[in-house]
């Protein structure tokens, strides 16, 4: 009977440990399969939510979002089985105790808020959740925080306030401190203006003829605005002569200090992510450089190695020799006279180029230059088109004697620089047969799009100086921190776009009626809806009116732009948390390409200099 037991008790644990495995992707190619299909529907759903909230698409996509809700449940019950086998919640074979430790745990309370308001919706139609459907709506972008669990982002922030805890402190208190001298300063200042004009601010108690006073009614108004102004941007001017004093001051003493904590907190998760990159790059080979893919790797190895014979006999090896010393130099960097003649007059004709793509889009150019076919910008285009496709072909045909095309006409031609190549001819040649054709008219809206691929040739610079070919070195000695940095960046984006919506889609400081509604009643309403009800078509919401229109006021707020200001309480919060941290991790990702960007071009590799250091 022991042994039975004993052999349930196995067989029960395989079933939670096989269970954990699967839905974490570890193992089988199922499962692999099965969390590739939970980052795709995240991602889907979350982007089926925002669109929802645009007018017209309320009930889009429906049977998407029953797909989904039936996968998350399936994941949720699977992780629940397999909960004894995780390390997390191991209670010394107590399996009720280590369930219940998982269910009240930050990850499962997120996916039950994921899931459960599907089903309330669809238990009780037609109920007290309609009230409440555009709430619910939103729950569904919590989804985005599920993708914590694979890429931890989000829950390092208590691991970057712990690392710098004593900075923070040290600067959070001088930040602090200048933020409430200055202002209850612009407070004195402006409470009493009722000179500078404003729009109109309902929500702030005033619809008409509205001064900065209304603004800075109390000193937590002042305390908003100074915070706002704190992070180096004045959407607001409109100050009399003392304020403008205040706001001198603010920009030299105050601005750079208060962006110190925020500065930290970017800091410091950048140290984890990078120290948690070290460890897992622990096995990578000692000269291995950052970024490297295949091509680096095969081109080191072909650094002594001669170019393959041809196998249309030594004459066309030597043909090939020729030309690619002509367009690429001899291996030790020099040029012949003709072939430095050539690079310069290719690089003008690249310039010249974009020149003239912008000069043509101006109308008044064009009309002096005149539009009809064979005029001067045409003739410029047949002549540049004929200069790249021969040297187009002359550098596939020497790509086999060209060490940087890895002595293959093929690898060039599907590299950075034969896409470039060949993208600076195809568009004139399919411009060429469409028109021939008839399918589009010469000079028509549809032609001039063939005209404007031209300005890619500005790509062409590559050949003279380093850069956008090494873009994807950069992202690969980077993906590690990007990965993680870009979620972070990517949640504090949609979260805040979501709560700006929440709070502000009926602000109706965003609001404007029809010049026969009296403003009483224009901002009276509850919503824009219900004014438009009264007044069919007269009432409209300039901002925040949908999650998209929302998540472009954030973008340009995540810039550290502030064109709109004017927010409700808990719009302002919002603000606030993107004024002391928000801006500051969600530019973490843009540093890190900067960063990684110096290494892979050798400016900046700070590890190299911290092992000089030790040394």
């Amino acid at each position: 009977d022991e042994e039975e037991e004993a052999e349930n008790i196995n067989e029960d644990f395989m079933i939670e440990l096989e269970s954990y495995k699967f839905a974490n992707g570890i193992g089988s190619t199922a499962a692999k399969w099965f969390e590739t299909l939970i980052y795709i529907l995240i991602i889907v759903t979350v982007t089926i939510g925002i669109i929802q909230t645009v007018d017209g698409y309320e009930d889009s996509f429906g049977y998407v979002e029953w797909f989904a809700v039936v996968i998350f449940t399936l994941e949720y019950v699977i992780r629940l089985i397999g909960v004894p086998a995780d390390p997390l919640f191991d209670d010394k074979g107590n399996w009720l105790l280590c369930r219940l430790r998982f269910i009240v745990s930050f990850y499962s309370v997120i996916d039950l808020l994921a899931i459960v308001p599907f089903y309330v919706a669809e238990a009780f139609p037609g109920s007290w959740i309609n009230d409440y459907d555009e709430m619910l709506r939103m729950l569904r972008l919590l989804r985005l925080l599920k993708l914590d669990k694979y890429i931890p982002s989000i829950t390092l922030i208590d691991d970057v306030i712990r690392l710098k805890r004593q900075a923070l402190i040290i600067a959070g208190y001088a930040a602090a401190t200048l933020w409430i001298i200055f202002a209850g300063m612009l407070f004195l200042a402006e409470n009493k203006d009722d000179w500078n004009k404003i729009d109109n601010v309902p929500t702030y108690g005033c619809d008409s003829n509205c001064t900065m006073e209304n603004r800075f009614q109390n000193y937590f108004d002042s305390l908003y605005f100074t915070g706002i102004h704190l992070t180096g941007d004045y959407p607001i001017t409109t100050y009399d002569w003392a304020a403008r004093f205040v706001c001198f001051f603010m920009v030299i003493a105050a601005v750079g200090v208060v962006s110190i904590p925020s500065g930290l907190m970017a800091s410091g998760f950048t140290e984890i992510l990078n120290s948690k990159e070290k460890l897992k790059r622990g096995e990578l080979s000692a000269d291995m450089i950052a970024g490297d893919d295949w091509y680096e790797i095969r081109l080191r190895e072909l650094q002594n190695v001669d170019p393959p014979p041809s196998k249309f006999g030594p004459k066309v090896d030597q043909w090939q020799i020729a030309v690619n010393e002509y367009l690429n130099g001899k291996e030790n960097g020099t040029r012949s006279s003709f072939s430095s003649a050539t690079r310069v007059f290719i690089l003008t004709v690249i310039i010249l180029n974009v020149v003239a793509v912008l000069l043509e889009s101006i109308p008044e150019v064009d009309r002096y230059v005149g539009n009809e076919g064979g005029n001067f910008f045409d003739i410029f285009e047949i002549f540049s088109v004929i200069i790249f496709a021969i040297e187009y072909i002359l550098r596939l045909f020497c790509a086999p004697k060209n060490k940087e095309a890895l002595y293959s006409s093929l690898i060039y031609a599907i590299t950075f620089f034969g896409i470039v190549d060949f993208l600076s001819t195809a568009p004139w040649f399919i411009e060429q047969a469409v028109t021939s054709l008839g399918w589009i008219k010469s000079g028509s809206d549809a032609a001039m799009v063939f005209r404007i691929f031209r300005i890619f040739r500005i790509l062409q610079l590559e050949d003279f100086v380093t850069a956008f070919s090494k873009l994807d070195n950069v992202f690969r000695a980077s993906k590690g921190v990007l990965k993680a940095a870009g979620l972070m960046a990517l949640i504090i984006w949609v979260g805040c776009g979501a709560l700006f919506y929440i709070f502000e889609e009926n602000n109706p400081n965003w609001r404007q009626c029809d010049s026969s509604i009296s403003p009483e009643i224009c901002y009276g309403f509850e919503s824009t809806a219900a004014c438009n009800e009264a007044y069919p078509g007269q009432c409209t919401q300039s901002a925040f009116t949908n999650v998209p229109n929302a998540l472009y006021y954030t973008a340009v707020f995540l810039g550290g732009e502030w064109g709109v200001v004017d927010f409700t309480w808990p719009g302002r919060m919002v603000c606030l948390f993107l004024c002391v941290a928000g801006i500051g991790l969600y530019s973490i990702p843009i540093g890190t390409l900067f960063d990684s960007l110096g290494v892979v071009l050798g400016i900046g590799d700070d590890e190299d200099e911290e092992d000089d250091e030790e040394e």
